[in-house]
């Protein structure tokens, strides 16, 4: 996040290796710094990208099936993470949380709030 807010950007990492590149250029041209040089709504709307998904079919009811389970899945991270972060801070001074809480930041890399592999 810290390289898209500076408007240096890559997409070297492992994750990016198998979307295409018509997608890269679709996100490169949304996240473009410079505002006047930003494409339009319209603009992006047309962008080849979008139309050529646009006209690809797709079980709706497959669709609603994994957004459903997004959704659970979703909460159920959510739901787990809170109790974890309940038991921690139960069982530890406030010292030892300021330490963790140095800990984590430097080991926070992005400064997204989470741990990268």
């Amino acid at each position: 996040m810290k390289k898209v807010r500076q408007g240096n950007f890559d997409f070297e990492d492992k994750v990016w290796n198998n979307i295409s590149d018509k997608a890269k250029d679709f996100i490169s041209q949304l996240l473009t710094y410079k505002k006047d040089e930003r494409p339009t709504a319209e603009e992006v709307l047309k962008h080849v990208w979008l139309t050529e998904l646009g006209s690809l079919a797709v079980d709706e009811s497959l669709a609603l099936s994994v957004l459903d389970n997004m959704k659970g899945f979703k909460v159920e991270q959510t739901l787990k993470q809170a109790t974890y972060a309940f038991i921690a801070s139960q069982l530890l001074t406030k010292a030892e949380k300021d330490n963790l809480a140095k800990v984590f930041k430097a080991f926070d890399k992005n400064g997204d709030g989470k741990l990268s592999i």
